[in-house]
């Protein structure tokens, strides 16, 4: 069985969808190389995720789910393959917010051959904070359209859920 709390984890993940096909292989636009967004130009590639946490408590590795997420440009996929969904979404990054987040308006879930997927969580906006750690991407959610307002639940209503990805090699 995999842990039930993760519902808060689907729901923003969820939300990865944007209407049209999968992109699985779009080039970052040249002006997002050149510094204007590095740190969309580091998310680029693929990412597993690697630890959890919920509510500051360690999610077993057999009881989490398997997921990757890919970044081609501004837009972001989650392949669930225990789900058989694929979750894509443009996102947005606001570097100036301490710390910084990732955003995106809405998503569009297909399963993993590109059937559309209907998913009223999917359709709802999501807020999340980032922050790079050597090779690993941290992102934190409240759930829905709140940011938590840092990475160790203080001050976080509902508390938070915490995933770490590490970058897959090429």
């Amino acid at each position: 069985m995999k842990f039930p709390a993760l519902a808060l984890f689907a729901v923003p993940f969820a939300l990865f969808c944007a209407p049209g096909d999968p992109v699985l292989g779009a080039p970052v636009p040249k002006h997002l190389m050149k510094g204007e967004e590095p740190d969309l130009q580091k998310l680029q590639g693929d990412w597993k995720l690697t630890e959890m946490e919920f509510n500051g408590k360690n999610v077993p590795p057999d009881t989490r789910i398997e997921i990757v997420l890919e970044f081609r440009g501004n837009k972001m996929t989650v392949v669930d393959k225990q789900q058989n969904q694929r979750r894509i979404a443009v996102i947005r990054l606001d570097t100036t917010a301490n710390p910084p987040r990732l955003a995106w308006p809405e998503a569009r879930v297909t399963t993993l051959k590109g059937v559309p997927v209907r998913d009223e969580a999917a359709e709802l906006p999501c807020v999340m904070i980032y922050k790079f750690k050597a090779d690993t991407l941290v992102l934190a959610t409240s759930g829905g359209n709140q940011a938590p307002r840092g990475f160790d639940n203080k001050d976080t209503p509902g508390g938070i859920q915490l995933m770490t990805f590490t970058r897959v090699p090429k």
